[in-house]
């Protein structure tokens, strides 16, 4: 028998480790020993679900489920533990809640709540092509408006009663996903809700249809502590009109967000912007964003199919810059930017690039590939396009599907200058990588002529020299 040196620890702890399980698996400890009989009533973490496998193909049965979450809170309402203080509870269900099990949460919830709760999390995350929609939303109930210690909210599939004034004076991060309000409620429900948030510095805020009314309302978020936000949209089709004012807002990430509908005039302290699949609506709404952020550090592109052939950035703060390719926008330059030590691009080589920088980069190039025959046009494009990225680099990651985009034929060089790229190290990450020695030799040589000042270079991880 080996030794039990676990069970030896502090229940501190023993306590500090099992507040990282599953409750399921907590509870299951009281059957080790006389030892740990009663330890479990001491994790201040709760956490259930009824999907038991990463992949979601093994549930509960929803009855079982049901039962021991309510056993187990009933056991720790009658447990040894006074005055326990329970830190988090999270509660996640895959399509096993109806309006029917309203009184169960309500009861938890109470629970949780007079044991002065820090964090809170309800995900019911329901299949949207439910019959009777409706009876599968659960509302926020009254009870919670003594949650006064919370720190962290999170928020699913959910209703917000109007006529509950909510007040979380403690609250610092707050995330609300498919949230609607009451039919019976006002429009300005979730507004309300935020007003209750007085120290709230992040929010999320994703599939955000409490904002969407029949009137034409301008919703003003007002907040004085907000510090990070995240607006994500998966549904197109209804429209918003969005007043942000939070003068001291530092990130905002813009998911599927059509700029127009937003008006953040008053945010002029965003350092780290996000803008992520967004429509083609967007137009020069991009260019004004960028241009209305003055002290703009990090920047991030993904996807934004706007329609503005030439996007032109000039930031003096400007330190990180992400752009993924945009079947809009053909030309990118970054002026006196100063600062900018990290440029990452992902997209096809028909994007011309220009960045102003005297500064030694780090950077990140994904290069796509529709064809499987690469001839002279496709080396000749490939050339252009990383000439118009010659400044001073330091780390270079080269990201190719095949060897054979990078492996120059010799009449081509002898024909076609250099582009004598200032890279120091490179770091070539081939998808399809067949390793003979003579290709290892000729991506070499072609890598050498293409930057004769590399000092190291490594292919899919390995050194070559």
């Amino acid at each position: 028998m080996g030794e039990d040196r676990i069970s030896k620890l502090p229940d501190g702890v023993i306590i500090h480790m099992l507040s990282f399980l599953p409750t399921k698996d907590v509870v299951r400890t009281c059957l080790l020993s006389k030892r740990w009989k009663l330890i479990w009533y001491s994790v201040p973490t709760l956490f259930f679900s009824n999907v038991t496998s990463p992949d979601l193909t093994w549930c509960w049965d929803i009855e079982m489920f049901y039962n021991f979450v309510d056993n187990c809170l009933e056991h720790l309402k009658k447990g040894f533990v006074v005055d326990s203080i329970i830190t988090s509870f999270k509660l996640k269900m895959f399509d096993c809640y109806h309006r029917s099990k309203a009184g169960l949460l309500d009861k938890w919830l109470a629970f949780v709540v007079e044991s002065k709760v820090r964090e809170i999390h309800l995900r019911l995350n329901l299949d949207m092509d439910l019959e009777n929609f409706d009876e599968y939303y659960y509302c926020l109930p009254k009870i919670l408006q003594s949650a006064t210690y919370l720190t962290v909210l999170e928020l699913n599939c959910v209703e917000l009663d109007t006529s509950c004034s909510f007040n979380f004076p403690c609250l610092k991060t707050l995330s609300l996903e498919d949230v609607r309000n009451l039919e019976t409620a006002e429009d300005d429900g979730v507004v309300k809700f935020l007003l209750g948030c007085s120290s709230l510095e992040q929010l999320l805020l994703l599939d955000y249809v409490f904002l969407v009314t029949d009137h034409d309302v301008q919703f003003r978020l007002h907040s004085l502590s907000l510090k990070f936000m995240e607006l994500k949209r998966t549904y197109d089709y209804y429209k918003l009109n969005i007043q942000v004012e939070a003068v001291n807002l530092e990130s905002l990430v813009l998911h599927g967000v059509i700029l127009d509908e937003m008006n953040l005039s008053s945010c002029k302290k965003i350092r780290n912007l996000s803008l992520v699949d967004c429509p083609e609506s967007l137009r020069p709404s991009i260019q004004a964003l960028i241009s209305d952020v003055p002290l703009l550090e990090s920047l991030t592109l993904s996807k934004c199919d706007a329609d503005l052939d030439h996007l032109k950035i000039t930031s003096q703060y400007l330190k990180s810059f992400n752009f993924k390719y945009s079947d809009m926008i053909n030309v990118v330059t970054i002026e006196s930017a100063l600062d900018l030590d990290y440029f990452s691009y992902e997209g096809y080589i028909n994007c011309r690039i220009s960045i102003d920088s005297f500064n030694l980069l780090n950077g990140k190039i994904v290069i796509f590939e529709q064809q499987e025959n690469y001839d002279t046009n496709w080396f000749t494009n490939m050339m252009k396009f990383l000439s118009n990225l010659n400044c001073s680099w330091n780390i270079v990651s080269l990201h190719v599907r095949k060897d054979k985009a990078l492996i120059l034929p010799e009449n081509f060089k002898t024909i076609c200058p250099s582009p004598l790229l200032n890279w120091k190290h490179l770091r070539v990450v081939i998808s399809e990588y067949r390793k003979p020695y003579m290709k290892v030799l000729d991506l070499k040589d072609s890598l050498m002529w293409m930057s004769s000042s590399l000092e190291t270079l490594s292919i899919n991880g390995k050194d070559v020299f």
